[in-house]
């Protein structure tokens, strides 16, 4: 049930982000802490809404290097796991290496000044 809401928002988050693009990114980064953490674990391709997930991240990682450092820090924890029903057997590090290329850079390149 609440992966069937979190699917939902994910799609609704997806359309404001494709209407307000920068404003929803700057909404969602002042608003919500560790916004790209929120996302991640709908990044599996059995919920179906991982395009969903990687265009809300195409609009929030060049404004905001936590949220960077935040999934940086999921690819390094979690990248090497397979992902769930994926019939080419990918883990995460492998689908965003290849086909979210500027999320996957963004993400790596992250440094954080503590």
């Amino acid at each position: 049930m609440e992966i069937l809401k979190g699917v939902m928002v994910i799609r609704a988050l997806a359309v404001l982000f494709k209407k307000y693009q920068e404003e929803a990114a700057q909404v969602a980064i002042d608003e919500t802490i560790n916004f790209a953490e929120k996302l991640v674990p709908f990044f599996d391709p059995d919920h179906s809404v991982a395009k969903e997930v990687f265009d809300c991240l195409y609009e929030i990682l060049p404004l905001d290097p936590f949220n960077c450092h935040i999934l940086q820090k999921f690819i390094l924890k979690y990248g090497d796991v397979p992902l769930s029903n994926d019939a080419e057997g990918r883990t995460f590090k492998m689908l965003i290496s290849h086909e979210y290329q500027d999320i996957f850079q963004w993400a790596m390149e992250a440094r954080i000044l503590t």
